[in-house]
């Protein structure tokens, strides 16, 4: 995995905790085994990229909720959905 930063001193301060956050979760990623494109860390890019072949998901709320299922699965957590169903069956 490669980062490539232009530091050009603009907004740098509003910046520095979005790149600190990408370089621990590509961290990780790589720790965890994964390679290739990590869709779950498009909630911090402007234009996602995806594999070839799939849309790239633009809601932000969509974005979050790959992100938080994608670190659940990495702790084998159960992941979060919001179809409505559980709800239903625990009656």
């Amino acid at each position: 995995m490669q980062i490539k930063i232009d530091f050009l001193c603009r907004d740098s301060i509003l910046a520095a905790p979005i790149v600190l956050d990408l370089a621990l979760f590509m961290d990780l990623a790589k720790r965890a085994g994964m390679s290739g494109i990590q869709e779950w860390l498009s909630f911090y890019y402007k234009s996602p990229i995806t594999a070839p072949g799939l849309y790239p998901e633009h809601d932000l709320f969509i974005q979050q909720a790959k992100l938080k299922n994608t670190l659940r699965y990495m702790m084998e957590e159960e992941q979060i959905t919001h179809l409505g169903i559980e709800y239903y069956e625990n009656d």
